[in-house]
């Protein structure tokens, strides 16, 4: 099954790469210094923890989220906190805001008046539990294998600043065995970066160190790189050749060569596996004893495209992922088609999974302004930036084509729109609105309004190409069973239970603790996967299987039609 995994809208960043060792040159400005060193693995290969030194020209408190995009920080969990500058130790004070606040964190303020840079040490531990709140993007800190990784919004403590920087990065790996190596976002070992956002660009910055695989086995100074770490159960390296192949095709469909590193990293995950996520320069995909070569495939195509296409500047964040999201679901089967990396029959498999699960959402209707209050409460919202976005650009499509008679498409409207970043130009709704009025007049517009308002968006039966055509099923709705707010609760209490859902006639109860994480997006889109939930129950622990579906509702999918390829 080609999984369709929830990431988040990476943030691109511009970069310029020197060589490691190089000082600061007269008149570069002071480098913000960061230095990783992992502990030695235990004797099943498990790093305890990462000990941090982050050494700041100029120090303002910082700070470390406690769940950003969902993901449990080691905020609360840090030890060993000590900061030193010109004057010798300086006292931390540490607050935290409250739990009401958006995006609460823990902050760490100077207790004096601060003299001169200022080094701050910490020690990280990695815990390896699965994600207490359900739906997360795999940026935690875990180790397995004699390697760790983890996103640097999940360890790093950092101020708000957002004034350009020169990084430099330092991994220590003396406590490892020997072989070990370091990689990053950046590259290859140890880096030096100039940036726009150095602060930024370390949230967005995966690190991977200890034991890991790497394609090439010398990653270049620019281009595509992969690294991983765990136990596959495929062969990653020739997946990866393969990917590098379709990263090449990227290059020239969007004329932007690389100017930096680009990282594909890969790790197991014990909950959601064929899921990650996108970041700067790089993305994290993942993998467990289930996932195949071929489910990878689109994920990995999907990551890769953001880095590409980008995301709306405004709005930005949920609210905008019907761009960013819609666009990569979009484009990553259609150019993965296009390059020969996945064959007619898979993009149909992609295809139809989507329409499948978009067609039979309960909550398709929904605007896509609640989307953000709403995401990661229940699966059913969390996809809809990805259905519904991919699908209106397949309308889109069929409409410029129309109104160009077949001259033109959605790929030139895109790259008019992602033309103007290249000079310096917003990509925000009023830009795409003026495009969409230029190619198609006022209802271009009005059919992107309505389709955030929440329209049905049903592509024509010819919509990806003569060789595939429209039809009509009957399939079921997903149906968990009961309140879905609380599969991402602290703990899983089993409240508004559906006496006549599956999960009813399974033997669920009101009460239930469930014990485990429990993946659905994934789920949904398939109409014969089952939910299996660990239960507690008045201390006895039970195993509860059941198929999470409803009524059966009619639905759109595609089949072969014979037609020529589109190219």
């Amino acid at each position: 099954m080609l999984k369709r995994r929830i990431i988040l809208p990476a943030v691109l960043m511009a970069a310029s790469l020197l060589p490691a060792a190089q000082d600061n040159p007269p008149g570069a400005p002071p480098a913000l210094e960061l230095t990783l060193r992992p502990a030695a693995p235990d004797t099943a290969g498990i790093i305890p923890s990462v000990d941090v030194t982050l050494v700041f020209p100029v120090f303002a408190t910082v700070e470390l989220a406690f769940l950003p995009n969902n993901v449990e920080t080691v905020a609360r969990t840090i030890t060993l906190v000590t900061a030193r500058d010109a004057a010798g130790p300086l006292p931390l004070r540490v607050t935290d805001d409250p739990e009401s606040a958006e995006g609460p964190a823990r902050h760490w303020s100077a207790g004096r008046p601060v003299q001169g840079p200022v080094t701050l040490r910490y020690r990280a531990p990695i815990s390896n539990r699965p994600a207490p709140r359900g739906a997360a993007p795999p940026l935690e800190l875990r180790s397995d294998t004699g390697a760790f990784s983890g996103a640097g919004a999940s360890f790093l403590l950092l101020p708000r600043s957002a004034a350009p920087d020169r990084l430099r990065l330092h991994w220590d790996l003396s406590a490892m065995p020997a072989g070990a190596r370091g990689v990053s976002s950046l590259g290859s070992g140890d880096r030096t970066v100039l940036l726009e956002d150095a602060i930024g660009r370390l949230k967005s910055t995966f690190f991977l160190a200890g034991r890991l695989q790497l394609f090439p086995e010398q990653p270049p100074e620019r281009g595509f790189f992969s690294a991983w770490h765990g136990t596959p159960p495929m062969d990653l390296a020739r997946l990866m050749a393969s990917e590098q192949k379709l990263y090449a095709f990227y290059e020239k469909f969007f004329s932007r060569p690389a100017e930096s590193p680009y990282g594909v990293f890969l790790r197991e995950n014990p909950v959601n596996p064929g899921g990650g996520m996108g970041l700067t320069d790089s993305f994290i995909a993942t993998f467990g004893p289930k996932v195949t070569a071929e489910d990878l495939t689109i994920t990995l195509a999907h990551e890769m495209l953001h880095t590409f296409a980008g995301g709306l500047d405004q709005p930005a964040g949920l609210e905008g992922s019907w761009f960013s999201e819609g666009l990569a679901v979009h484009y990553a089967r259609l150019l993965a088609l296009r390059a020969g990396q996945i064959t007619p029959a898979e993009f149909l498999h992609d295809l139809n999974s989507t329409a499948g699960r978009y067609y039979t959402n309960a909550f398709l209707g929904t605007p896509n302004s609640e989307i953000p209050k709403r995401f990661w409460a229940d699966t059913r919202i969390r996809v809809l930036p990805y259905d519904r976005g991919s699908l209106y650009f397949a309308v889109l499509d069929t409409q410029l084509r129309a109104a160009s008679h077949a001259q033109t498409g959605l790929d030139e409207l895109l790259m008019q729109f992602l033309a103007r970043r290249k000079r310096a130009l917003p990509l925000d709704e009023t830009a795409w609105c003026s495009l969409l009025e230029q190619a198609l007049g006022t209802p271009g517009p009005e059919s992107y309004r309505a389709m955030l308002a929440g329209a049905l968006q049903l592509p024509e039966s010819g919509a990806f190409g003569p060789q595939f055509e429209r039809t009509t099923t009957r399939l079921r709705r997903y149906e968990l069973g009961f309140a879905p707010e609380v599969l991402i609760e602290p703990r899983r209490v089993v409240r508004g239970l559906k006496e006549d859902s599956a999960a009813a006639r399974a033997g669920l109860r009101n009460g239930d603790e469930i014990t485990r994480p429990v993946p659905q997006d994934v789920v949904q889109a398939q109409q014969e996967a089952t939910l299996t939930l660990h239960v507690s129950r008045a201390g006895q622990s039970l195993v509860i299987t059941y198929l999470p579906r409803g009524e059966e509702v009619d639905a759109w999918q595609w089949r072969m039609a014979g037609g020529p390829p589109r190219r």
